[in-house]
């Protein structure tokens, strides 16, 4: 078993507020994410996969496996 800490790079003050920005940015594919929640209660959009990976989202948002 393995554990991963996500470090964000960018926070919003709302889940709201990160759904839309993750949107705003890919919202025209069929990209898979979530959104998280850090100790300091600021949201942020975790994506998955190599298809976000091949759509250059490290570049703004994390991924994940």
């Amino acid at each position: 078993m393995q554990q991963y800490d996500i470090t964000n790079t960018k926070t919003y003050a709302t889940k709201q507020a990160a759904k839309i920005a993750a949107e705003k940015k890919f919202g025209n594919t069929d990209l898979r994410y979530f959104i998280y929640r850090n100790d300091e209660d600021r949201y942020f959009p975790v994506f998955i996969g190599e298809a976000a990976v091949q759509a250059g989202v490290h570049f703004h948002f994390n991924v994940i496996g």
